[in-house]
């Protein structure tokens, strides 16, 4: 087993917290250095627990703060009385424990602390040498227990040592938990987990820890640093949203982690058979590999690896953590065989959790619902088989077309098509004023193949009046999702009844529509597209990735015309405005100027005061006073809206930022999955959450600290929250990165002379 040796990646309690806010966003969104030095202190914390992490336990040592200098939790800041009592009795059946939870076992008046390492399950239909039914592989459910309960058969692995090493009363009392039957001979506890509800076995085990974090362990959950990210740490959904990312996160991060493999939910730092015997391994690999004619096999690699290790001497490997360590070395030495397939027999796991893994084995020929499966990805064969929910024949293998892209280099139209109408007086659409003031002109428009084509941008007449007299004229273009880059600032010409001159995208299709935002008498122009939220098919055609003009895409390739959309017509204000009012049609050149020009921030945000925007899209130059006063009343009516966050300081300007996903609609940009999306908007930003910090050598938490800390307990707890302050730690609220904090410890002076 690989040693620590390097210094610690990261120190609870002394080192600024790795839980940041980008941990509720996906690994991508963290800082790289951060990504980094969270992927090392995981890795070293796989080592010092044996060489083996559950992701459940590798969130926990995130969150609670595993201290690789002690290898332990520091027992002073969790509270046992909120762990799950386990109680030393010989009863078959006790309530289920998750994987990660702090147990706590009672025996009389004395107690003996645990983390829930692992565990897999324990059914007594396994044979000594492997041969497990069918039926049982891939089933995870539960059968009806006494009191409306639901039990299923489990072996628990926890670690006594979770906060720190034993003493010898704990060695003791360990002993006198073996005799009394509460674990089993290889110290894990084997009996009968009994469920509330029949869907809580179905969950896996980070699922089901989750849900127990949010219900018997809330106490300790609300107290960490998870809470203290979100601006409603009560919310109950807010915060099994953000749990549940974090969670896929860490996964994330485990993965990632150097020197580590990861087998199902565990990450495991051994190298080739780790601690155990190469003749125990290769005897359970022989075992799990024999060819067998007939029908398949399913063999169960638990039992087998405990008589190898007790042939070998080695039975101590297979007792405790070294369990966990033990099954997944044995598991990686099996896939690495399977990733080199034979002729005689095929080999796939069906089961990761059943008996520590259950593998099956066929001679070829295969059914045609696992001929061309991942073979390390479980499928649950066996028990679905035995269910009858296999699927009883192939679906059909009838090819689907793949869509084209319309052509890029012209935009004639197809063999055989006649091209849409373009004369005077046809049903071409025409260019929609949204807004006229003496200031300010927006308008829609959507190009179509002959504009594409020629670099023309059409214009509604009453505003090409209003441009100055000469030339030329600079375009700006926002393009978000182009794979080249179009911000190059195009010179423009004017013609009769447009401007002419343009270098369009070749991701350009006839039937774009552009958002065109013009300052009368200026020549600074702002073209915007905007993104769909999911592109567009049209019968096998595209697929179209911005807002467009259906009926002229359709037309363009020959396709029958449907219903045409609702067309506004051109209109042009009798009356122009004389104050500066918020436009709804600069909402998406301002989103698009401040992800150009805004100043980087967390998650991909841009800041910028609307003065400096104003300068940044109109400039150079001073920029009419109107015309600011239009975009930042506009800024303001966005954030009014939620399309932008607004953060106003005394004495200075309003700071706007925009932010990617759910914030602002006109971006392509997602956070991933909708769950992700909704916590964007209520993860605090640049935040380090409420944390103890312990105290240097001398010193002791000032009174200011230790009023905020129980005015903190009292918050997320409740009034009957200990609000006592552990000795050696001091307390700091929750603050931005950066914003200094007042002194929250002071020299102790008692017993000085």
């Amino acid at each position: 087993m690989p040693a620590l040796t390097d210094p610690p990646a990261w120190a609870p309690f002394d080192d600024e917290p790795l839980f940041v806010p980008e941990l509720l966003l996906g690994a991508d969104h963290m800082d790289a250095a951060v990504a980094d030095r969270t992927c090392r202190y995981l890795r070293q914390v796989t080592v010092a627990r044996g060489g083996v992490l559950h992701l459940a336990c590798a969130w926990n040592a995130l969150h609670f703060g595993f201290d690789l200098a002690l290898s332990a939790y520091h027992s002073a800041l969790l509270d046992p009385e909120h762990f799950q009592a386990v109680r030393a009795t010989a009863d078959a059946a006790r309530a289920a424990v998750p994987v990660g939870a702090f147990i706590r076992i009672e025996r009389g008046t004395r107690w003996l602390w645990a983390e829930s390492m692992g565990k897999f399950g324990a059914t007594r239909d396994c044979d000594d040498d492997g041969w497990i039914p069918a039926a049982r592989s891939g089933d995870r459910a539960g059968s009806p227990h006494a009191g409306g309960l639901w039990g299923r058969e489990e072996t628990l692995v926890m670690d006594t040592g979770a906060f720190g090493p034993a003493s010898t009363v704990e060695v003791k009392e360990t002993a006198r938990l073996r005799r009394s039957g509460l674990l089993d001979a290889r110290g894990h506890i084997t009996s009968t987990a009994l469920y509330r509800t029949p869907d809580l076995p179905l969950l896996d085990d980070a699922a089901y820890y989750q849900r127990h974090l949010l219900t018997e362990a809330r106490p300790l959950l609300a107290t960490g640093p998870l809470a203290g990210l979100l601006d409603d740490p009560h919310d109950i959904d807010l915060l099994a949203r953000a749990l549940a990312a974090s969670f896929d996160t860490v996964g994330d991060l485990l993965r990632r982690a150097p020197s580590l493999r990861t087998w199902g939910p565990y990450a495991v730092a051994a190298t080739d058979t780790g601690d155990l015997p190469a003749s125990a391994v290769d005897e359970v690999v022989h075992r799990i590999l024999r060819a067998r004619t007939g029908p398949p096999r399913y063999t169960a690699v638990w039992p087998l690896l405990c008589a190898a290790s007790d042939a070998s001497g080695a039975r101590d490997l297979t007792e405790g953590p070294h369990a966990l360590v033990s099954l997944a070395t044995v598991n990686l030495a099996i896939a690495d065989r399977v990733a080199k397939p034979t002729a005689q027999v095929d080999l796939r796991i069906d089961d990761l959790w059943q008996q520590g893994g259950v593998w099956r084995a066929q001679q070829p020929p295969l059914p045609w619902y696992i001929d061309t499966d991942d073979p390390l990805t479980p499928l649950g064969i066996g028990h679905r088989q035995h269910a009858g929910s296999l699927p009883a024949t192939p679906p059909s293998q009838e090819s689907t077309p793949i869509p084209q892209e319309p052509p890029r280099e012209s935009f004639a139209p197809p063999e055989g098509i006649a091209a849409p109408p373009t004369e005077a007086g046809s049903d071409e659409p025409v260019p929609v004023i949204e807004h006229l003031d003496d200031s300010l002109a927006v308008y829609t428009c959507c190009l179509l193949a002959r504009h594409v084509d020629d670099g023309t941008l059409p214009m509604p007449m009453s505003i090409l009046e209003g441009l100055a007299e000469d030339g030329p004229f600079i375009l700006e273009l926002h393009h978000d999702g182009d794979p080249d880059d179009y911000r190059t600032p195009q010179k423009l010409l004017r013609t009769e009844g447009a401007l002419n001159g343009a270098t369009w995208p070749w991701s350009f299709y006839p039937g774009i529509r552009l958002t065109v935002t013009v300052p009368q008498g200026g020549r600074r122009l702002h073209a915007v597209t905007a993104p769909l939220a999911e592109p567009l098919l049209l019968d096998n055609h595209g697929p179209f990735s911005w807002d467009c003009n259906t009926d002229v895409l359709r037309s363009y390739l020959g396709l029958t015309p449907q219903e045409s959309e609702p067309q506004p017509p051109a209109t042009r204000p009798t009356a122009r405005a004389s104050h500066a009012p918020a436009v709804d049609g600069l909402r998406s050149l301002i989103a698009a100027g401040l992800r150009r020009h805004g100043t980087p921030g967390m998650f991909d945000a841009r800041s910028m005061q609307g003065h400096r925007l104003s300068a940044a899209l109109f400039g150079p130059g001073p920029v009419p006073p109107q015309l600011m006063w239009t975009v930042i009343h506009t800024c303001e009516d966005m954030a009014t809206r939620g399309l932008l966050e607004r953060e106003t300081v005394a004495g200075e300007p309003d700071l706007f930022t925009w932010w990617p996903g759910d914030k602002a609609p006109t971006t392509r940009k997602s956070l991933g999955t909708p769950e992700r999306q909704v916590l964007r908007s209520h993860v605090k930003a640049h935040y380090v959450p409420p944390d103890r910090r312990r105290l240097p050598p001398g010193q002791q938490a000032t009174d200011h600290a230790r009023a905020a800390y129980a005015q903190w307990r009292i918050e997320m707890l409740g009034p009957e929250a200990d609000t006592t302050l552990p000795e050696g730690y001091t307390f700091v609220r929750g603050h931005r990165r950066g914003t200094e904090q007042h002194a929250t410890w002071h020299d102790d002076l008692t017993g000085c002379t």
